[in-house]
């Protein structure tokens, strides 16, 4: 495991004073990071640049965007790469779409160097009566789900960015919202000491899980769960076994046990994040997940095993906030003896972003989207899976959110900023 931590990625002018950075998250593509921080921004970073700390790459953002009234608590990337959403809190969530006509000579500001990227705002959400926490796409990119501390889950259509449904049964503060990979469902934690299942086909309330958070006694500033790849499982941020901190397994089954949690973390736990890709390590197929909090380590987990695969302990002056991982194709890196098969990124309330690269000797390697389209296959997606060789073919390929559905100008420019 190779850790990088480049000290020029900050959301602020003073080196001495750094401001917390909240959310952190990989273009689909890989090639960009996004984060959001306590200084009202979402900035967009070169993963080139940070991996290989190339002096001639440019150590400023590709983009820095800045409509946002209060602290951005979350970014997130849709699957098909078209948008990102951020949520702030202002109690809005903005749409961003890149704008890849525009005229840089004409922007005026001076703050973009050459190469840099334009990134506008084209939807405004208003629905939140209060601070944004967390958001998630739903994997055919059609929904996107909000959620924050007036105890409400907002669901939006992402033809039109119009609120479809609104999630009312948690009673405190939700702080974490993930989405089943297989599309049956849309999961939210709550500091009512509950995950809670919801249904996409009508938005109802499916089950209520609220054993491993009973004994809960940590306060945290987020609980981001997270679904695993194959649709098996949901892990969910802040549990507790006992007086122990956790990360809950919550197997998908009638009863949606949760026998199975990881243990280690001395902290309660922010933020836990599946990796988007089953791999293959040992001939054993399992997923991977990432899990960090209070504690200020990061640890890493395989499903198919009862102890950490690593664990970065100490690696941040402050607690850990948020997760993201990013799978290359194999096909990008086919002729290496023991390529980089995944980067972790984490972020930090020190103000700081770490990035985390695994090898396949260390990790495995990714099983073929077709053999992670029929584990979905299993848990009722109906979507077309074996032709499929990328994540987007496997989620997004079947005209979901197309270009006539699209809701901008003919020739590619993103309109002006509505408000929804």
């Amino acid at each position: 495991m190779r850790i990088t931590k480049p000290e020029w990625l900050h959301h602020d002018a003073d080196k001495k004073k750094l401001t917390a950075i909240f959310s952190v998250d990989f273009h689909p593509d890989g090639q960009r990071l996004a984060t959001g921080g306590m200084d009202n921004k979402v900035r967009i970073w070169s993963t080139h640049a940070i991996t290989h700390n190339d002096a001639a790459q440019p150590h400023a953002p590709l983009a820095t965007l800045a409509a946002h009234g209060g602290a951005v608590m979350c970014v997130r990337f849709s699957p098909n790469a078209r948008y990102l959403a951020s949520g702030a809190d202002d109690t809005v969530v903005l749409i961003w779409e890149q704008d890849t006509h525009a005229d840089y000579s004409g922007l005026g500001d001076g703050s973009l160097s050459e190469g840099s990227e334009v990134w506008r705002p084209v939807r405004r959400l208003a629905g939140h009566a209060s601070d944004v926490c967390d958001l998630a796409w739903s994997p055919d990119a059609r929904f996107l789900a909000s959620c924050g501390l007036d105890n409400r889950v907002l669901i939006w259509d992402t033809r039109t960015f119009t609120q479809v449904a609104e999630l009312t049964a948690h009673t405190q503060f939700v702080k974490g919202v993930t989405f089943d990979p297989a599309g049956k469902y849309v999961a939210t934690q709550s500091d009512d000491k509950t995950l809670r299942i919801w249904r996409t086909s009508d938005w109802a309330l499916h089950a209520t899980v609220s054993a491993p958070f009973q004994d809960n006694i940590f306060s945290t500033y987020f609980r981001r769960p997270s679904w695993s790849p194959d649709g098996a499982c949901i892990a969910a941020a802040n549990a507790a076994n006992g007086r122990v901190p956790v990360a809950a397994i919550v197997q998908r089954a009638a009863a949606w046990p949760t026998d199975l949690s990881f243990v280690g973390h001395h902290a309660a736990i922010e933020a836990v994040q599946f990796s988007p890709r089953i791999v293959s390590i040992d001939g054993t197929q399992s997923s991977v997940c990432a899990a960090a909090g209070q504690d200020r380590s990061v640890s890493v987990w395989l499903t198919s095993q009862p102890v950490p695969l690593t664990a970065a302990t100490a690696l941040f002056a402050g607690s850990v906030f948020d997760l993201a991982w990013h799978i290359p194709e194999p096909s990008s890196y086919e002729n290496e003896d023991d390529p980089v098969v995944a980067r972790l990124a984490a972020c930090s309330f020190d103000g700081t972003v770490a990035l985390l690269e695994f090898s396949r000797s260390e990790l495995g390697s990714p099983i073929p989207i077709p053999d992670q389209g029929a584990m979905l296959a299993a848990h009722g997606w109906s979507r077309p899976y074996k032709s499929a060789r990328t994540l987007a073919d496997l989620h997004c390929s079947d005209g979901s959110n197309n270009d006539d559905e699209y809701d901008g100008n003919s020739d590619g420019r993103p309109r002006p900023i509505a408000e929804t």
